[in-house]
């Protein structure tokens, strides 16, 4: 049993979480961190959090640094009330030279507003007591790409602070939700089918449920028909969704001009047979790769029951477009590198965006307006 504590600003919940396996060697690197997650991306905090941090007693120069770090913002709400304002080198004023937070390091953990206490964990407790950490962070990606072994969850007991939202699910959506999750990760890590077929066949799972939430799972035709790449078809739509993107995050920009000046350089199927052969020769298991950090992102988000999508329409459209996104940038970026830290470096960039762009939302509007959101297209788009 858990032990639930009621407070203002949530729930101090002390529970038996499941997790995925690397989450108990999980350690911030700090100053050996590449891209810190305090530089390059919007973080914005709730009003009771904003009050709390301009109410705590702590020396003047400490805090003249927390009135220049967090704004207001012209359209607020209580969730998302105030930004922090970076430097001019991109980062929090709070970060210290040494890698840590001033904040912390002063008045410690307690203070931090919730987004900075916990990233990059994301716990969960509405559907189930879930946590784990994302994708955007580096050294979560070093972790899952440690061995080629699949991905297995266990019991961990965390006393977290999480927002109230017990109670918000029934019992029975439960019961659904774990049953999906088992039936879905199963298929995504069956090895013995190309992962874009694994894709196809989650996105059959989750098409049928969108029209009946109580479908016998295991009566859904799962048979994958063959398709044939259509490179140049792929690229172009693509190109257009990576440069939306990449317009509205400056930060992944440099990742994206490199891709874009070498396939202007040459036929796009001649580029990408070269840069797919390159990828295979220096990471020769990309595809166990790219499996993890799908297993790991979907279990995060709690998918297919991610309340920032309308329907499991959408839930498929998202997992065709972020293997789409991060397929694409990775490609071409490693198309003249060979490192496992610049591939690294690139998906945690990726999967920045991913996480804090309203993702699901924007690449579902960006394929509809490229008429790529059928099934038959997605399926067309992933054989990249």
């Amino acid at each position: 049993m858990g032990e639930i504590v009621g407070s203002k600003s949530g729930i101090s919940s002390k529970n038996e979480y499941l997790v995925p396996d690397y989450y108990k060697y999980f350690s911030c690197k700090g100053k050996e961190c590449r891209y810190t997650c305090c530089s390059g991306w919007k973080v914005t905090i709730p009003m009771n959090e904003y009050f709390k941090l301009h109410g705590i007693t702590c020396n003047k120069k400490l805090r003249e640094n927390i009135d220049r770090t967090f704004r207001t913002l012209p359209d607020f709400t209580p969730e998302r009330y105030a930004e922090i304002i970076h430097n001019s080198f991109g980062e929090c004023p709070l970060l210290l030279a040494n890698g840590y937070c001033n904040l912390h390091s002063q008045l410690g953990e307690e203070v931090l507003p919730s987004v900075c206490r916990y990233y990059p964990r994301g716990p969960k407790v509405d559907y189930a007591f879930e946590c784990s950490t994302t994708n955007s962070c580096e050294r979560t990606l070093e972790l899952l790409f440690e061995t080629d072994d699949l991905i297995s969850f266990e019991k961990r007991r965390i006393e977290l602070k999480i927002p109230l939202s017990l109670g918000k699910v029934k019992a029975d959506e439960k019961l659904i939700y774990e049953s999906v999750r088992t039936f879905v990760f199963k298929i995504l890590q069956d090895r013995t089918v190309s992962l874009p077929d694994r894709i196809l066949k989650i996105g059959k799972v989750i098409l049928e449920l969108d029209g009946d939430i109580h479908t016998n799972l295991l009566e859904i035709d799962l048979s994958i028909l063959p398709i044939t790449k259509d490179i140049p078809y792929v690229y172009q739509i693509m190109e257009n969704v990576a440069s939306w993107f990449i317009e509205k995050n400056p930060n992944i920009s440099p990742f994206f001009s490199d891709i874009l000046s070498y396939l202007e350089n040459k036929p796009i199927e001649e580029a990408y047979l070269e840069i797919e052969q390159h990828l295979s020769e220096v990471l020769p298991n990309h595809e166990i790769m790219f499996e993890k950090m799908l297993m790991n992102n979907l279990f995060f988000r709690q998918f297919p029951f991610q309340e920032f999508t309308s329907n499991f329409e959408e839930e498929f459209v998202y997992l065709c477009g972020a293997y789409l996104f991060t397929r694409y940038l990775s490609l071409g970026y490693m198309r003249d590198k060979s490192s496992i830290d610049d591939f690294v470096d690139i998906m945690a960039r990726s999967f920045r965006v991913i996480a804090h762009f309203r993702f699901e939302r924007n690449i579902f509007q960006l394929l509809k307006l490229q008429n790529a959101i059928s099934y038959e297209s997605l399926a067309k788009l992933i054989q990249i």
